[in-house]
């Protein structure tokens, strides 16, 4: 049976089971509120393509339309027919419950702005968590037992191996939400709609709503690349050529920031950082007078003004950023008395505070009102004085605060402001038309594009520091990342939030920072003390420069990767049976690229474990039973591995020992790459940590793994080839001069290193783990020739 979205005679939209991903999703229809009054709707024409629904004050035409094989447009305009206020706005709600899929089978993908998960669709009751730490730092909340998404939700019935996608096409003047509850009892309930945000309208108008659009097929996370493209095209997006690299001060200094400290850092980030693409030095909060948030005046810290500071950061070829929250007033600054109709108030006609501020000098924080003219002259004016000082990054931070539900009562009710888009929208053009030439980084704001549209996406909560995190916050922020990366190129440049890979934190976590954000492909904000950066993290923060501009695909969102392997140690020991443990990997465990270039194709897997055990507990390893199915390879083929962060040559997986008898014992383990079911990589290691994997099909002759230069594992290389009848192989390695490393080589069975240099001269050259070799390289310029020349033992 052909599947069908379509309006049934009785008005409502009926979805059938080949659509709905394992839901029964029935009798679908609008609910209004005005004037805080909601009456039963009753339709009034309707045919399988077009319904009209009238209510006490309204109608509403709903159109059906195709934008694809497996895709249909939801148009909508509600027509009122006396004046009044719009408070909500349910464009589809009916039932919603399991049917034919099992209920653990169903997997649901919600997002925010910060936030991203893929839970299962019936909840367990929530249990709470305590929270710590500076804003966008709180400890992982419970899941509800109703799921709420922004802009986008995707149901997946893993048995049936289909997907629904259901996401709004537009938020000009609504932030559109799709909610779903599905009880213990498979009862539940379908919500597509938005606050209205309070909105005065008047008798006879039209109200063009948000568009809709549901999508099905058999691969969720192909569905969301569609629905970007499609809203990409729908808003013209244009995204910048390359990545941003940017350094920001707010992890080094935060309000300990001076103009000299920032020219301190980017003297010697001039020397190691710009060759690999870093640019802006951003100034983040503590520039401004007070440390108040909208205060766009210098301290005392930053004397000789902006615009110095600009020329100077400009000779050693940068371009300065600052941080702002533009639409957030602190009441301790004279602003609030000398305008108080410019921030949201409340009905006793008194500012409204909707926080507290986190950091010195605390206080309350009330709302720019974007819909005065006079707020909106104000903001226009502070931004246009930064471009003229020489600002061209701007990071806006806390616009979120537009769209707080309590920003109802402001100046101009005909404008969406709390619980809609509408005036952040206003604000961001403001912004964009005052700062025409700089980058601008959305925090918080609607992350869709449209009207004032941010190049620049910040897409999950702050890192913070190193060290000083606990590793389920970073399973639970990464994962977050993970469920955004499709946006990347579609909706603008993302950026996972600060990178910092320096003390007090480990070197193992810095890895793992470095590599979400490498294989984010998108923004890179470095945040560390560069003027006393170890060395060892130095290595860290060059291999992941510069960003690639290509997103991986976290392939176990929807479809789980397994640990299989037992673990018990003293059975091992003694050689005893042991027990087999299998359990799923948390989402968002495994990042998948598939790279090509010059030639040569490989396929990068990152592969992240981030579990956490105190002094007094045994470790438990983490073993990742990864199909090569899912990383669209052969699984009858085999290929070479190359662990970039130990520079180790894995050999041929799927692979693994192989002890007489079938022997076992804990020594197995000292291989990442342990023997798994046929057509995987399977790969057992202790967390938290990252191993990030290159796979390339293996050649009857030598040739590159990677390099210790570049997490890409190849990017870096240039012109590689073999040349049979010299028996030579040779490349040349782009990175800045004083670089020292290895280019990682296969060298199968039989062939032998004969000579190996570098610009010419003689090169170290060292065997590895394998039968793999390692050519030693220090950069002498911007491109370094190497050559190795071999023999072979034994003629095929």
């Amino acid at each position: 049976m052909r599947p069908t979205v379509s309006f049934r005679e009785c008005g409502t939209l009926a979805v059938s089971p080949e659509v709905s991903a394992g839901l029964a999703i029935r009798d679908l229809g609008p609910r209004v509120r005005f004037d805080n009054e909601e009456g039963a709707p009753r339709p009034v024409t309707a045919s399988e393509a077009a319904v009209t629904w009238t209510g006490d004050r309204w109608r509403m035409r709903t159109e059906l339309l195709p934008c694809g094989p497996q895709s249909i447009e939801l148009r909508s305009r509600l027509c009122c027919q006396s004046a009044g206020v719009l408070n909500h706005v349910e464009l589809l709600t009916g039932d919603a419950h399991l049917c034919e899929a099992e209920p653990g089978q169903v997997r649901v993908l919600t997002l925010s702005r910060y936030g991203g998960d893929v839970v299962a669709a019936v909840q367990p009751s929530p249990v709470c968590t305590a929270a710590a730490g500076e804003p966008n730092q709180a400890a992982p909340a419970p899941v509800p037992a109703t799921l709420t998404s922004e802009n986008v939700m995707v149901v997946y019935d893993r048995g049936g191996r289909r997907a629904l996608l259901i996401g709004f096409l537009s938020s000009e003047r609504w932030q559109g939400r799709v909610s779903l509850d599905v009880s213990a009892g498979n009862d539940g309930r379908l919500q597509v709609g938005f606050d209205g945000g309070d909105v005065h309208v008047e008798a006879g108008e039209q109200l063009a709503l948000e568009t809709v659009m549901l999508a099905w097929g058999s691969d969720p996370w192909r569905l969301l690349e569609q629905y970007a493209d499609r809203v990409k095209e729908r808003h013209g997006v244009t995204c910048p050529d390359l990545p941003p690299v940017s350094w920001c001060s707010w992890y080094p200094y935060r309000l300990g920031v001076s103009a000299e400290r920032l020219l301190a850092e980017a003297r010697i980030a001039a020397r190691r950082l710009k060759p690999l693409g870093l640019g802006i030095i951003e100034a983040d909060l503590g520039w401004e007078r007070q440390h108040l948030p909208h205060v766009f005046e210098p301290n005392r810290r930053f004397a000789r003004g902006l615009r110095w500071l600009s020329e100077e950061l400009g000779r050693l070829g940068f371009a300065l950023g600052v941080w702002k929250a533009p639409f957030t007033i602190s009441a301790l600054d004279s602003l609030t008395q000398e305008h108080p109709d410019w921030v949201i108030q409340g009905e006793d006609g008194r500012p409204v505070s909707v926080w507290t501020w986190f950091w010195e000098p605390h206080g309350d924080v009330y709302v720019l009102d974007l819909t005065h003219p006079g707020a909106q002259a104000w903001l226009r004016e502070n931004c246009e004085a930064l471009h003229r000082a020489g600002v061209r990054y701007f990071k806006a931070d806390f616009i979120g605060m537009a769209a707080d539900h309590r920003a109802k009562r402001r100046h101009d009710p005909r404008i969406v402001a709390g619980g809609g888009a509408e005036a952040a929208r206003i604000g961001a053009r403001l912004i964009r038309d005052a700062l025409p030439d700089a980058l601008a980084l959305n925090c918080g704001g609607p992350q869709m594009p449209g009207t004032g549209a941010w190049p620049l996406l910040y897409v999950c909560n702050d890192t913070g520091n190193t060290g000083l995190q606990s590793w389920e916050f970073a399973r639970t922020n990464f994962r977050a990342a993970a469920c955004h990366l499709w946006q990347n190129g579609r909706w603008g440049i993302i950026q996972t939030s600060c990178l910092c890979v320096g003390l007090p934190g480990t070197l193992e976590e810095a890895r793992v920072r470095a590599t979400a954000a490498f294989l984010s492909g998108g923004q890179v904000d470095i945040s560390d003390t560069l003027t006393t950066l170890p060395e060892d993290r130095w290595a860290v923060l060059e291999a992941t420069l510069p960003p690639l501009g290509k997103s991986a695909t976290p392939i176990d969102l929807f479809e789980p990767v397994f640990h299989r392997q037992a673990a018990d140690y003293e059975a091992l020991c003694k050689g005893l049976p042991t027990a087999y443990k299998e359990r799923e990997h948390p989402p968002g465990s495994v990042w998948h690229l598939r790279l090509d270039h010059d030639g040569d194709a490989w396929d990068l897997v990152a592969v992240f474990a981030f579990d956490q055990v105190s002094g007094r507990e045994r470790p438990e390893l983490s073993n990742f039973t990864v199909p090569l199915a899912r990383l669209g390879l052969d699984p009858a083929a085999s290929y070479w591995a190359y662990e970039f962060w130990s520079g180790q040559f894995l050999g041929v997986v799927p692979g693994g020992r192989a002890n007489p008898d079938r022997y076992a014992h804990p020594g197995d383990w000292q291989d990442l790459v342990t023997p798994g079911p046929a057509g995987t990589l399977s790969l057992t290691f202790s967390g938290p940590a990252v191993k990030l994997l290159a796979l390339r099909r293996p050649r009857p002759h030598p040739w590159v793994l990677g390099t210790s230069f570049h997490q890409s594992c190849g990017m870096e290389l240039a012109d590689v080839r073999w040349d049979p009848a010299a028996c030579a192989l040779s490349g040349v390695l782009c990175r800045p001069p004083g670089q020292s490393g290895h280019v990682a080589l296969a060298v199968p069975d039989g062939w032998r290193v004969v000579s190996a240099e570098a610009e010419g001269c003689r090169a170290g050259v060292a065997p590895t783990a394998a039968g793999g070799t390692r050519l030693s390289v220090v950069t002498a310029g911007e491109r370094t020739g190497w050559r190795l020349r071999f023999s072979r033992d034994v003629e095929p």
